[in-house]
């Protein structure tokens, strides 16, 4: 099995890989950072919490996610998550159709093994991986359209 680390607190482990689904089981770690607001703007995700607590920020509200609890996240919709608790959060996610997805996410793996997941690296992958996931915030979007032609490929 296939282990991918989104940054230093999101560990994912590659359960289904296909063109129309991507299924994982991932892993937030205690305290985890809120990450930015994004879109996802050609693939639907759905979660089912397995263990611990998930915050899931939307536009106009944030909501806890504990274990046995799921919800899906349709695409085009602003959301963000991470993990408020104390202990490891555990959940199963699909992404549909898959497309890109798996390639995102290894790009994201890549940066970090590298130690190249600072702001242009980043930008870059974002830039890459537009039609996976883009920031909601327009300032952000800016940023990754500045500065992520800048990046040196990620796995070149």
């Amino acid at each position: 099995m296939t282990t991918l680390t989104l940054n230093g607190s999101e560990t994912l482990v590659v359960q289904e890989s296909t063109a129309d689904r991507f299924q994982v089981e991932a892993t937030y770690q205690p305290r985890g950072s809120r990450p930015p607001k994004h879109v996802h703007p050609h693939h639907d995700e759905s979660f089912t919490v397995l263990a611990g607590t998930l915050r899931v920020g939307f536009v106009d509200h944030e909501q806890d996610v504990t274990a046995g609890d799921s919800f899906d996240v349709p695409r085009g919709t602003v959301h963000h998550m991470w993990n408020p608790g104390d202990a490891p959060a555990t959940v199963c996610w699909l992404s549909t159709p898959a497309a890109r997805v798996e390639p995102f996410f290894t790009a994201m793996d890549r940066l970090h093994r590298d130690g190249r997941a600072g702001l242009v690296g980043l930008a870059g992958v974002l830039n890459e991986y537009r039609d996976v996931m883009r920031p909601a915030s327009p300032l952000t979007r800016a940023v990754v359209r500045v500065l992520g032609p800048l990046s040196r490929p990620v796995g070149r």
